[in-house]
Formats: C-alpha cells, sequence, structure tokens
C-alpha cells in the first residue's frame, strides 16, 4: 500500500483488520503469512484525509477527518457500516485535528478529541443519531500537552495519551484526573489494553531527535 495506515482495529474471528488509509477505509484480509487490502469507500475529498477512529457500540466504525496539512477546523466526523454499505457525516463541530472516539457504553458517552484545539468533547451516544448534546468536556492548556488517542478502560475510566505531555492521564466522568502515568517518550498516541493490569502505548518520533525511545510502542504494567 502507498498510503499511511492512520487506524487498524481488529475485525472478525480470522485475524483481518479493519483499516483507515489517509484517502479510503476497507479490510486487510489475511492471505497466507500476509493481508490482502480491498478498499470499500474512497474519502473524495481534496485536501482531507483520514486520521483515528474506532468501532462503535453498535458495530459501526467512527472515522475522523483533517486537513492534510493541519492549516484549518475543517476535519469531520464520519460513521461507516463495516462493509461499506453505509456512510453518514455526524453532527459535530468542525476539528482541526480528529482523535478518538472512545465509548462509555454503561453511561452511554462519546468522547471525541481535537488534539490541536485541546480539547475532549463529550456527548450522547445514540444509536441512530450516532451523537447528540456533544460539547466541550475539558479544555487542556499549552504545559498539559495535547490529548490524542483514547480508550475507556476495564475501570471504566477515560484513558488519554497526551502528545507532547510524556503521559497518560485517566479521567473519571466528572472529568477529574484519577491516574497520571509519566513515560519514557514525548508523544504518546494511542493506548490499548491487553487486560485490568496492562495496557499498550504507541508513541510517535515525527519532529523529535531519534534516541532509540520515541517512536517506540510501550507495555505498561499498572498493577501487579
Amino acid at each position: 500500500m502507498s498510503e499511511w495506515i492512520t487506524r487498524a482495529i481488529p475485525f472478525g474471528t480470522e485475524g483481518d483488520l479493519l483499516v483507515t488509509l489517509a484517502s479510503t477505509f476497507g479490510h486487510l484480509k489475511r492471505q497466507g503469512e500476509g493481508f490482502n487490502f480491498h478498499s470499500l469507500l474512497p474519502l473524495d475529498e481534496p485536501g482531507m484525509r483520514f486520521n483515528d477512529g474506532a468501532l462503535d457500540p453498535d458495530g459501526y466504525l467512527w472515522a475522523g477527518t483533517m486537513r492534510v496539512d493541519e492549516d484549518a477546523q475543517s476535519g469531520r466526523w464520519w460513521r461507516f457500516a463495516t462493509d461499506g454499505s453505509s456512510r453518514r457525516r455526524l453532527d459535530t463541530p468542525a476539528f482541526t485535528v480528529t482523535n478518538g472516539p472512545a465509548f462509555d457504553a454503561a453511561n452511554a458517552k462519546v468522547y471525541l478529541t481535537d488534539s490541536a484545539a485541546q480539547i475532549i468533547y463529550r456527548g450522547n451516544y445514540d444509536a441512530g443519531a450516532g451523537v447528540t448534546g456533544l460539547a466541550p468536556w475539558r479544555q487542556f492548556e499549552a504545559g498539559d500537552g495535547c490529548p490524542d488517542g483514547m480508550i475507556i478502560g476495564p475501570d471504566n475510566l477515560l484513558w488519554v495519551a497526551f502528545w507532547d505531555g510524556a503521559c497518560l492521564r485517566a479521567f473519571d466522568e466528572t472529568g477529574s484526573i484519577v491516574h497520571q502515568v509519566e513515560l519514557p517518550v514525548m508523544r504518546p498516541t494511542s493506548i490499548a489494553f491487553a487486560d485490568d493490569a496492562i495496557l499498550y502505548a504507541t508513541s510517535a518520533q515525527f519532529g523529535l531527535q531519534n534516541d532509540g525511545v520515541q517512536g517506540q510502542t510501550l507495555r505498561i504494567r499498572l498493577r501487579d
């Protein structure tokens, strides 16, 4: 493939992946020792690209778009059927750098991030409309870093990677910080839990000196 993979999500039972590239989304189907990419729906928006995404509680893919050069608040959120049969633009403000989403199924909430604006939004998850009542939830300052990838953890806290913050932070539903995990990388980008004690965090080396640590994937034990 000649484009970045911007998001990869395990899909099905055969080791396949649901992926977004810069200009399309589709399936990476396991084929022998490798994968074969099958494009489902192109973005068809000149100057835009996909960034982050996740599956919602009803099995639809949410994918955020943004300007390739990150120079304007023109990114939007889309909701796709995973077989490519439908897509819908969600009712959200325009974003500069889209990250997330994270779904709190227990409380029917969805979280979305505009990393450039350092804002996490929260709204009500709706199976039909996707999201209603979306509003700014947490605004961060320059010294905090930029909220990037996020996930609801097994503890039902919102875990967020902070680009240029060198940490992960976990928030309760009031927006209070419950945990902060300091990292040896400046630009953590995304989080995945292996279980309730171990998580993995990816990071970016982009714009940083190569010291052998930046850009690595970290395995973090939260408790014994």
